[in-house]
């Protein structure tokens, strides 16, 4: 039972070694938007963002029938709220987007594309119009 204690102890010392030497890297290089994160900061921040996200927004689809007037507003939308960031092609690759942490979705990718619209929504909120 001691050898197993002792091991525990000494597994948790080594994640606090490990950790505390990650925590002092990151004070050193210092926190900015001009170097991607880390493997480690972004898988964290990927399984916190999904987590955080209530089940009844994963499924949610938009009730709103697409007309052509609905889709037209859904350009001049996308024209004056979201290419600042997302860029007119969806991209991201624009002037604040290159500054952004965490960066803007490229709209284009599958990722994005499969995106339940309740997600946007928590995403967006402004753009929910009861």
């Amino acid at each position: 039972m001691r050898r197993l204690i002792f091991a525990f102890g000494i597994c948790f010392l080594v994640v606090l070694a490990v950790g505390a030497c990650y925590a002092a890297w990151m004070i050193h290089r210092g926190f900015t938007t001009r170097m991607p994160p880390g493997a480690i900061e972004t898988s964290l921040a990927a399984s916190m963002r999904n987590a955080a996200f209530p089940s009844k927004y994963k499924f949610m689809r938009n009730p709103v029938t697409v007309t052509s007037d609905i889709l037209n507003e859904g350009m001049e939308h996308w024209a004056d709220h979201c290419s600042p960031c997302h860029a007119n092609n969806g991209s991201g690759d624009t002037m604040y987007g290159k500054t952004m942490y965490p960066r803007p979705l490229d709209m284009r990718r599958k990722e994005s594309q499969d995106m339940s619209d309740g997600r946007t929504l928590l995403h967006h909120p402004e753009r929910h119009h009861a």
